[in-house]
């Protein structure tokens, strides 16, 4: 994934009209934290929750995406804890903004979802994933 494309990805998961309340949203600056291969800062238009400031934020990726995964992880990423706020469909990837509180939450979401037979099922239904994690600068 180019920084171009991911750049895209990002702008297109974050620009939901569930996420805007009449007008512009502010612009916040994310900072890279993971992803050497991602843009080092980001903006991002969005009203943010003043919880987030201090919160850690994951631009995840599905490339080669079957149309039905998007459904199949509605389901499974609640169960982990995992609540994005915003996902986009273009082409055959799928992307998500995922909002976490800390590294820990992160990486206790991942592990239970790792371990939930749904999504062990579900892997077979991309080809790969990409991911970036950011914080608010």
């Amino acid at each position: 994934m180019t920084r171009r494309d991911f750049s895209a990805a990002l702008a297109a998961a974050v620009a939901s009209p569930n996420l805007e309340s009449g007008g512009r949203s502010p612009v916040v600056l994310l900072r890279a934290i993971a992803g050497a291969s991602l843009p080092a800062t980001l903006e991002i238009e969005i009203a943010l929750p003043e919880k987030m400031r201090d919160g850690l934020w994951e631009l995840r990726t599905y490339t080669g995406a079957l149309p039905m995964l998007g459904s199949r992880l509605a389901e499974v990423f609640p169960r982990a804890g995992i609540r994005p706020l915003s996902g986009r469909t273009r082409g055959p990837d799928l992307t998500y903004l995922i909002p976490f509180e800390d590294l820990t939450a992160r990486d206790r979401a991942w592990t239970v979802l790792n371990a939930d037979p749904e999504w062990i099922r579900a892997r077979t239904e991309f080809q790969r994933y990409h991911f970036g994690l950011y914080k608010v600068a």
